[in-house]
């Protein structure tokens, strides 16, 4: 059995697309897959806002997972955006990040010190370019689950 878990992280709100049809195959293959769960629809609470709710989020869904095994950090759309901060806050918490992995999504910002900390792919065509230049593996065809396998396999 594998020990690295695949993390599908949830759309942001407003966004719509499931990661169902994804995890069953990965799981087909007995992959460890955890899609977490989305965001309420609730307006930020507090002092955060939207990213910080979704950073939130996805840290706290994340603890929950018995044992702690690194973890594979995959998003889509414009939570790629946030993949730094759910990076950090893995890190903080003493969970070992072994790759990042951007399916047409937003890039995270550039030049934030000691990120990427863990190689990054992207997946799709929208930023494929961008993320060619900052040197990250670009996969601008083919099945998901498969380009998933193939990564995690690659990470362990």
């Amino acid at each position: 059995m594998r020990e690295i878990i695949i993390a599908l992280l949830p759309p942001l709100p407003g966004e719509r697309w499931s990661w169902r049809e994804v995890a069953a195959e990965l799981a087909a293959y007995n992959y460890p897959v955890r899609i977490v769960a989305h965001l309420p629809q609730a307006a930020p609470s507090g002092e955060l806002d939207l990213a910080g709710e979704w950073v939130a989020h996805c840290a706290l869904e994340l603890a929950t997972q018995v044992g702690r095994p690194p973890v594979l950090l995959v998003a889509r759309g414009g939570a790629g955006r946030m993949l730094t901060a759910l990076g950090f806050a893995q890190k903080a918490s003493r969970r070992r990040v072994v790759g990042y992995v951007l399916v047409d999504a937003d890039l995270p910002k550039a030049g934030v010190a000691d990120w990427p900390d863990a190689p990054v792919t992207y997946i799709g065509t929208r930023e494929a370019h961008a993320a060619e230049l900052r040197g990250w593996d670009v996969v601008t065809d083919g099945d998901l689950a498969a380009t998933l396998r193939i990564v995690t396999d690659q990470s362990a």
